[in-house]
């Protein structure tokens, strides 16, 4: 969001609870939340799992700053339930070693689970508390898009079903 801001790049792909006055988000897909744990875990045993359930084992988030972070937090609160953050990790596949390796439990959404990880872990489908999470195309309010940065963006609303004018999306 920074290189956007700072005018480095056309557009970033992000998934965002909030929206700031300067940027245009336009959501092109969506993924449904997971619980992933080491295979042995003991919440793989777990008939009716609940958010307290979850939060008396330490969770690998990624940093504070992103808004994973916050979803996390406010779903809780919601709830009446705590939480323990076991460690903080950059980048989703060092969360999914992590967790393999037996270090903590956390949340992704679905694109982060890939077929080869479901021998590395465990995933629990968990949305029944949390929301799927959408990602979409961010751009500057106002700002020009490239000829090359519009095509891509039009490349993956085709992937994805998602048919838009891109430039009128991201020029506001």
């Amino acid at each position: 969001r920074e290189m956007l801001k700072a005018n480095q790049v056309d557009f970033t792909i992000s998934s965002m609870l909030d929206v700031p006055e300067d940027l245009d988000y336009t959501p092109f897909v969506s993924y449904a939340p997971y619980l992933i744990v080491p295979n042995d875990h003991p919440l793989t045993r777990v008939q009716e799992l609940n958010l307290h359930d979850i939060g008396s084992y330490g969770l690998i988030l990624p940093p504070s700053q992103f808004s994973s972070w916050r979803l996390i937090k406010i779903v809780f609160a919601l709830n009446g339930a705590n939480y323990k953050v076991a460690l903080e990790a950059g980048g989703w596949e060092v969360v999914k070693r992590y967790v393999e390796l037996g270090l903590g439990i956390s949340i992704v959404t679905g694109i982060c689970i890939t077929e080869a990880d479901k021998e590395r872990f465990t995933a629990i489908p968990i949305d029944k508390f949390f929301p799927n999470r959408k990602y979409g195309v961010v751009t500057r309010k106002g700002k020009h898009i490239s000829a090359p940065a519009q095509r891509f963006i039009e490349i993956l609303y085709d992937h994805f079903g998602q048919k838009q004018n891109i430039a009128l999306a991201a020029n506001g």
